[in-house]
């Protein structure tokens, strides 16, 4: 009966070790039938410009635009459910924000005419410059310092 016991107790401690682990806080893909913006309220109907926020509850936030975003990122503040990660699509993959790296124009198309648009490393982003004669790049600090002149 000791053995079946012990059994048990092992089983149970491995099924709570395996369960309690930290949370992944990973992107999950855009859906454009019903993803919304939860700034501009509009669809999230084009993947390439979409961005995530990834609550510590494991809450995901859709954006359609990174300015949107930004905006929702400077203005959150909630200590009980903080932001744990956040993230750009860039070249048909998910980004860290932090890692990302950003191509500004004005006359940049983006869905609410922010013209910021990102990209998984600098070089991708000096190249889009390069190609569009026009633009700066931006790492994330900058990012952080732009003046949003966005639908926003």
């Amino acid at each position: 009966m000791t053995w079946r016991f012990g059994t048990v107790v092992a089983a149970v401690g491995l099924m709570l070790a395996t369960s309690c682990g930290k949370p992944s806080y990973e992107p999950r893909p855009i859906n454009p039938d019903i993803d919304v913006c939860i700034i501009c309220n509009m669809s999230v109907a084009n993947e390439d410009y979409a961005t995530e926020v990834v609550l510590t509850d494991g809450k995901i936030m859709t954006f359609d635009d990174i300015g949107c975003m930004m905006d929702y990122i400077q203005s959150y503040h909630n200590a009980d459910n903080p932001i744990a990660k956040s993230y750009v699509y860039a070249a048909s993959n998910w980004v860290e924000l932090e890692q990302a790296w950003f191509a500004y124009h004005q006359d940049f198309w983006t869905p609410m005419a922010n013209g910021v648009l990102a990209f998984p490393n600098k070089e991708q982003a000096e190249q889009y410059v390069a190609q569009e004669g026009k633009g700066n790049v931006l790492s994330f600090p900058d990012l952080k310092q732009h003046k949003w002149d966005g639908h926003q």
